[in-house]
């Protein structure tokens, strides 16, 4: 199997590694395809996603994707990043990783919508202690659309 020059770049030097204290938003993944775990912290101010940094244990597709979507979140407001139908959400995410890391193996497919899933979880939990219930609650119910994604590399797509 081999990765795109952009995949190892990211995996041997991995941007944004590391933990925020007190984030203001935080959310975790065990892969579900892989077993592979993220966690992501998020500093939000006033809408705005000022710091991002991740933990991974995984192989080299799930590091680059965290490192790469760390670095493509960062200084964009939420509402931007959320705006859109459900798909629309779902499919900007997870271009923002796979359009800056070159061909993706299809057996390793499912490891960018692990770090969507993660952002989310973290983003959701954000908007829960922000008071915002209705917009988390549509935050919760992507995070189980994602999971269609993990299929591509199963279908050869």
């Amino acid at each position: 199997m081999e990765l795109s020059q952009q995949i190892k770049e990211h995996f041997y030097h991995p941007q944004n590694v590391g933990e925020i204290e007190n984030p203001d938003g935080f959310g975790s993944i065990n892969n579900p395809v892989c077993g592979d775990t993220t966690k992501l912290y998020l500093r939000i101010k006033d809408g705005l996603v000022v710091a991002a940094k991740f933990l991974s244990f995984g192989c080299a597709v799930t590091i680059a994707s965290a490192s790469v979507f760390t670095q493509q979140i960062k200084g964009k407001q939420i509402s931007q990043l959320l705006s859109g139908s459900d798909e629309e959400v779902i499919q900007r995410l997870i271009h923002l990783i796979e359009n800056r890391l070159g061909e993706i193996p299809l057996v390793k497919l499912h490891c960018p919508p692990a770090t969507v899933q993660v952002f989310l979880d973290a983003i959701s939990r954000y908007l829960q202690k922000e008071g915002e219930v209705t917009l988390s609650k549509r935050i919760e119910r992507l995070i189980p659309l994602v999971s269609e994604y993990y299929k591509r590399g199963e279908e050869g797509v």
